[in-house]
């Protein structure tokens, strides 16, 4: 920040260096400006009445540009440095410059003009020269001032400065309504700034303190303000003081007074621009309801009779001790519904406040307090609410702005024509005017920012860095579905989730953030947008909102705590489930109706030491297994670089803007291609989601070769090669797959766990006279216990104890097993195991009976009646071989012993 301007050399002879007049050298002495910066910025003073009149491109007489003296001259400059310019009616390109004359002539009001622009020149905004630089990067703070010498002031004291020649002279010209006359349309800013980046950039504007006392100006100030916070700046409002006498105040005359840090402390001070009210104490104008603002409180008016004469007359009753308006109406659109809320404004006395509230909050008024304080006050007396609301309302009048604000990533169909959402704006097709769109993402997911695309050699350079990740970084069965399913993610409408599983200290994490990297390059490792420590309804929220993109779910570690174990379960069975099947947890609004579903829309990629329990869910899952020493450090640390630079996100602008011209085919052929990918691989796994889960992978690797062909990444030659690797990897990932599968399936796992009850002392199988079962196989192997291990061929069976409760009875090569029994040891089995058997028992008999492992059953039914020591009994008929196989029949013969009959 440069110092305050203290005590200058200057000469005031006619023909100083600074070629300046006295009277202009004074002139600017008055608001403070050094020889350094009069020089920096070209200004000087022009004698030649000619001249002078060459430079207003034959605006004024040969006379007329006599009788103005000496103009002071300052020539306009843009941010880069360049001359200003513009094209005179016959076509001739000149130099923008304003004068001060010295003697200004006066307009037809009487009033003098200070100024004098050239013919046909239009607005121009002024930069200075010491703001030039800072004016062109967004995260500098930026103030815009009426007047280049208060501009100029500013920029002596550190402050990026913009100055327009005044207050209205920053808006294009507005088309009139023929019928009326009256200018119509929004108010749009001039070229010189609408260059200017503004998004998320923070705005002050500075005019003379005057403004509070004259409306015109305040609407100025306002729709400035409204066409600046369009363009996604966030405008604060500086109030500058009157003078000692109540004398008007400039910016340069308050630096001149108070210096840098007074200026500072109206800074921090300065509020939104607030919508300017036509109502004051002396003069009172109100609505035709009759409301009115009268000493800045909200009144409603009574006709009433005066006393005596009877004559009617208006009395005014106090609503409210403040005076509020609806400034804007912003509707919320987040892809499922659209909601609304209002941007209220309240003044009371020197205090001006704005806050949202949502439009089922407004008519009760509660809000008041709850967003302003106690030192509102809405007066008491039935009714009184209901009148303040029309009040409020009927005084915003009709100007209230809307805008829409969407709520999600994602592709989404304006206009027309398809964009691809983000926390920066919109991406669309290359070369097209896309629209300034307001997305505002909440929480972790305000990190997914995409930068411009980019084109030519630094979008190859974007795709390279992007295809790294299958070169030397790991082994392909874990970059290509890494690489595939980020790019599938942006396809759209992906119904499977990335797993990457593994122990702590493989890196998994670290990948996962690359992915989530070409979605945002500040989402890191250490700043993932979620965890599934998070709570069920934050992850669905956050997957709802995420759509079309990557989601980075990390470390699935559920910890020795039951109830911990089971939430986080059931949290990433209901997240991976939504994925699944598009479809999330119906919700109801206060009223009863029902609210739309909000499921995942992205792609989940989730960390974990663990898998989420149940079969239905493993088949939604791409489980990856990282093992250590799989992924190369070295090239995780060049990979890592490659992300923070921000070329992985550079590469999936390109894909997206890519996309974007042809969204509309791809997003109606997606469908079809998949299922031919699909029918493909039928047979893979032990599911039938594990082929789309391949044919889904393929998609998405597909088309980001294709796109890298299209940009002259690769060659045709390099594409066919890495399709090939791809190939080779979902083959393998299908087997993979279906061995995962296979394990988690209860109906599979049924053999393996009726053994664990057996050989774990849970419960026994008897023989049909419910002593120790006369088998081929050794009792052990059902349940018994011999009491004296040496002892068990010459006592035979009196030798043996039976263990838990009969789950069954064996008769030969077939068992039959009491379902009531079996299944309560099942359970107690799971839950010794801190997990739970997802079935029923009428579900687990019905899906044996499907899977062709029951023998015998009654028609319609899964059990089959049979008379067992004298009891009717509904038994489950199974084969021995089903619970022991063939190999475990073979083991378990080589202990077989003789067993003597009773």
């Amino acid at each position: 920040m440069a110092p305050d301007p203290i005590n200058h050399d200057h000469d005031h002879d006619h023909g100083t260096p600074l070629g300046l007049t006295p009277e202009h050298l004074a002139d600017l002495r008055r608001s403070g400006l050094t020889d350094a910066t009069i020089r920096e910025n070209g200004i000087r003073s022009e004698h030649d009445a000619v001249r002078v009149r060459e430079i207003l491109g034959g605006n004024l007489s040969a006379s007329a540009a006599r009788r103005l003296g000496p103009c002071l001259v300052i020539p306009f400059f843009d941010p880069t440095g360049a001359a200003v310019t513009y094209r005179t009616p016959t076509g001739t390109t000149r130099a923008f410059v304003r004068l001060k004359p010295s003697q200004p002539r006066k307009a037809a009001n009487g009033k003098p003009i200070k100024y004098e622009s050239p013919r046909g020149s239009g607005n121009s905004a002024f930069v200075p020269a010491g703001s030039r630089a800072a004016v062109l990067d967004p995260k500098q703070p930026v103030m815009l001032i009426e007047g280049e010498k208060k501009a100029l002031a500013a920029t002596q004291y550190g402050f990026t400065a913009i100055a327009i020649s005044g207050t209205w002279n920053w808006t294009e010209r507005r088309p009139e309504d023929p019928d009326t006359g009256r200018k119509t349309g929004p108010f749009q800013l001039i070229k010189d700034l609408a260059r200017i980046p503004w998004r998320e950039r923070i705005v002050y504007i500075a005019f003379d303190s005057d403004t509070a006392q004259k409306p015109a100006i305040q609407w100025a100030l306002y729709h400035l303000a409204e066409a600046l916070t369009r363009g996604g700046a966030d405008v604060r409002v500086i109030a500058l003081p009157s003078g000692p006498n109540g004398e008007k105040v400039g910016l340069d005359d308050f630096l001149v007074a108070h210096g840098r840090k007074r200026l500072l402390d109206l800074i921090d001070a300065a509020g939104p621009a607030v919508r300017p009210t036509q109502v004051g104490a002396r003069k009172v104008q109100h609505t035709e309801s009759g409301y009115a603002v009268i000493n800045g409180y909200t009144c409603r008016r009574i006709r009433t009779r005066a006393t005596g004469t009877g004559e009617p007359s208006d009395e005014f009753i106090r609503l409210a001790n403040f005076h509020a308006t609806i400034d804007a109406e912003t509707v919320r659109d987040d892809g499922a519904e659209r909601t609304r809320e209002f941007t209220i404004t309240i003044r009371q006395g020197n205090r001006v406040t704005t806050a949202s509230v949502p439009v089922e909050q407004f008519a009760a008024m509660d809000w008041v307090v709850e967003r302003f304080g106690p030192r509102c006050v809405i007066q008491a007396g039935r009714g009184t609410r209901d009148h303040l609301r029309c009040a409020i309302q009927e005084l915003s009048g009709e100007n209230i702005r809307t805008t829409t604000v969407y709520g999600h990533t994602g592709w989404r169909h304006l206009d027309g024509s398809w964009y691809y959402l983000h926390a920066g704006g919109a991406i669309g097709p290359p070369g097209a005017a896309v629209p300034r769109l307001d997305v505002r993402l909440d929480g972790a997911a305000e990190q997914f920012l995409l930068p411009v695309p980019p084109q030519g050699a630094d979008l190859r350079d974007a795709i390279l860095a992007s295809l790294g990740l299958l070169d030397g970084l790991a082994p392909d069965r874990i970059t290509i579905p890494l690489v595939a399913s980020l790019y599938r993610a942006a396809l759209g409408s992906p119904d499977f989730a990335l797993w990457f599983i593994g122990r702590t200290g493989v890196q998994k994490s670290e990948l996962a953030a690359l992915a989530q990297q070409h979605y945002g390059a500040a989402m890191t490792r250490g700043q993932l947008p979620a965890n599934w420590s998070s709570t069920d309804n934050a992850l669905e929220g956050l997957a709802f909102a995420c759509k079309d993109t990557v989601m980075v779910v990390d470390d699935f570690a559920p910890s020795q705590s039951r109830s911990e174990i089971d939430r986080q379960h059931r949290t990433a069975e209901r997240v991976i489930r939504g994925q699944g099947n598009h479809a999330g947890r119906q919700r109801m609004r206060s009223d009863t109706t029902l609210r739309p579903p909000r499921p995942p829309r992205g792609l989940i990629v989730a960390t974990g030491e663990d898998v989420p329990r149940g079969h239905s869910i493993a088949a939604r899952l791409c489980v990856v297994d990282v093992r250590r020493g799989d992924v190369n450090l070295t090239g995780l640390t060049r990979c890592q670089e490659d992300a923070l630079a921000g070329k992985y996100a550079a590469a999936m602008a390109g894909f997206i803007a890519w996309l974007s011209s042809q969204y509309a085919t791809v997003s109606a052929d997606l469908g079809r291609e998949r299922v031919a990918l699909r029918n493909a691989f039928v047979g893979f796994g032990n599911h039938a989601r594990t082929p789309d889960v391949i044919a889904n992978l393929l998609i998405g690797f597909r088309y980001f070769l294709d796109f890298a062909v299209a940009h002259q990444a690769i060659d045709g030659d390099q594409r066919t090669s890495l399709w090939e690797r791809g190939m080779a990897v979902v083959r393998e990932l299908g087997d993979q797959l279906g061995d995962h599968q296979w394990e988690v399936d209860p109906i599979r796992n049924f053999p393996l766990m009726v053994r664990s009850i057996l050989s774990g002392g849970r419960g026994h199988v008897a023989g049909m006279d419910g002593r120790v079962p006369l088998s081929r196989i050794t009792p052990e192997f059902w349940g018994w216990k011999a009491c004296d291990p040496l002892a068990t061929t010459a006592r035979g069976i009196d030798s043996y104890r039976s263990c838990g409760d009969t789950i069954g009875w064996i008769d030969g090569e077939e068992l039959y097993l009491n379902s009531d029994t079996t299944y309560a040891a099942i359970n107690e089995l799971t839950r010794d195991q801190n997990q739970a058997f997802p079935l029923t028992q009428i579900t687990l008999c019905k899906h044996l009976k499907d899977e062709g492992l029951l023998l015998r059953y009654e028609e319609g039914r899964t059990r089959y009646p049979m008379t067992i020591g004298g009891t009717r009994q509904r038994v489950l008929v199974v084969s021995v071989s089903t619970i022991y196989g063939e190999s475990g029949t073979d083991r378990a013969r080589e202990r077989v012993v003789t067993v003597e009959g009773p």
